[in-house]
Order: C-alpha cells, then structure tokens, then sequence
C-alpha cells in the first residue's frame, strides 16, 4: 500500500484572509481539503498520514521520511499582491523539482491536468520549477506542490471556498495517475460531480463573453 503524506498550510494567518471573506485563511481551506483528500485517497487504497497543524516544515519532513512515505503533497493556495487590494491573477498551478520532463514534473502534470479539469477558467499557469521550498528539495520521496489557485482574487477564492470536497477528489486523481491506480468516486455523488462540471462550464462561458449573456 502506498503511503502519501499531506501537509496542508500550517500557518494559521500567514497571508491576507481570502478576497471577499474577512475571517477566513489559507491555513482554513486547506486544511479542511486536506481532510477531505485523506478521505478521498483511504477510500482508493492508499495509506495517509496528515501532518500536524502547529509542526514545521522540517519537522513534517523530518515525519514523512520516518513515516516512509512514497508520494509528500504539501497543499497551498497563491496570492499575487500583499496588500488588500485584489489581485489579478488566477488559476492553479504546480511546483516541481529539476528540470522539464523529470520525475517530478510528470507527476505535477498530472495534478496539474487533474485540477484544471475542475477549474472554471482557461489559464495557463502551468507546472514551474522551484528548488528553494524546503518541502521541495528536502524531501526524499517523490513531492507534488500544488498552489490551487489564488486566494486574493475574488472569482477564485470564491472557487476555493466552494469547491473544496471537488479539488480533493482532483488532488486524489493526481495520485492515483501517477502511481496508476483506479480512481474510486464518492459513493452517490455522481449527480453532483455532473452538476459541478455544468455549473463550471456555464461560469466560464459567461467569463469569456461577458458582453453577449
């Protein structure tokens, strides 16, 4: 059985709250998805362990190694501007080690891909290295980094807010792609994953031609 370890933002404020929702914080959202993909990958066949909220990034690695974990999923949303003014920019995107076409970038590929598929808009941000975040490249173990999308502007801190238990279910997907195992979707929740896919594609047709609804 794999073991993947998720180390959703440890920090309880350590940006601006989310656009649009004064007492609500990364640490918040993706926590709570964290939660529900520890959910989503138990009911695939994965073994998962869940950092501690208050421990360091050193110390979660420090855990993940011990722990012999195959897959480390740190969970983060963006921000573009650190005032409290809105941001521009949108969409997710997925931190890698190395070069283009490394390990680590496929397995970001697929998360990325994963998560566009549920993503409203047609942005581009892509999969982009980093070698400096510690929870990059210190760990030993395979690290999928996923920014899931940019919490200071409001269509998509909106979205985060939202849709959380749908980029659990995406961020499980990725996991399974990579280590080629068959997606079990949530029981009786068919209904809602079409209306989510309906709800999405209506708001980005209205996004891209606001001028003719």
């Amino acid at each position: 059985m794999k073991k993947i370890y998720l180390s959703p933002e440890r920090r309880p404020a350590p940006h601006g709250p989310y656009f649009g929702y004064p007492t609500l914080f990364e640490h918040d959202v993706t926590t709570s998805i964290a939660q529900k993909t520890a959910a989503a990958l138990t009911r695939c066949g994965f073994s998962v362990k869940m950092a501690p909220p208050a421990a360091t990034v050193r110390v979660r690695v420090a855990e993940a190694i011990s722990w012999q974990a195959d897959y480390y999923l740190p969970i983060h949303t963006n921000a573009s501007s650190a005032t409290p003014r809105e941001g521009s920019a949108r969409g997710p995107e997925v931190l890698a080690y190395g070069q283009p076409g490394g390990i680590s970038w496929r397995a970001c590929q697929m998360t990325y891909e994963e998560l566009m598929a549920i993503y409203p808009a047609a942005t581009t941000r892509g999969v982009r290295q980093n070698n400096t975040f510690y929870e990059i490249n210190s760990t030993p173990m395979l690290s999928v980094y996923p920014e899931l999308a940019f919490h200071d502007n409001g269509a998509d801190a909106r979205w985060l807010v939202e849709n959380q238990g749908a980029i659990a279910e995406a961020l499980c997907r990725g996991v399974c792609r990579w280590f080629g195992v068959n997606y079990t979707a949530p029981t009786g929740e068919d209904w809602q994953q079409r209306y989510l896919s309906l709800r999405q594609s209506l708001q980005a047709l209205l996004e891209e031609n606001p001028a003719q609804i």
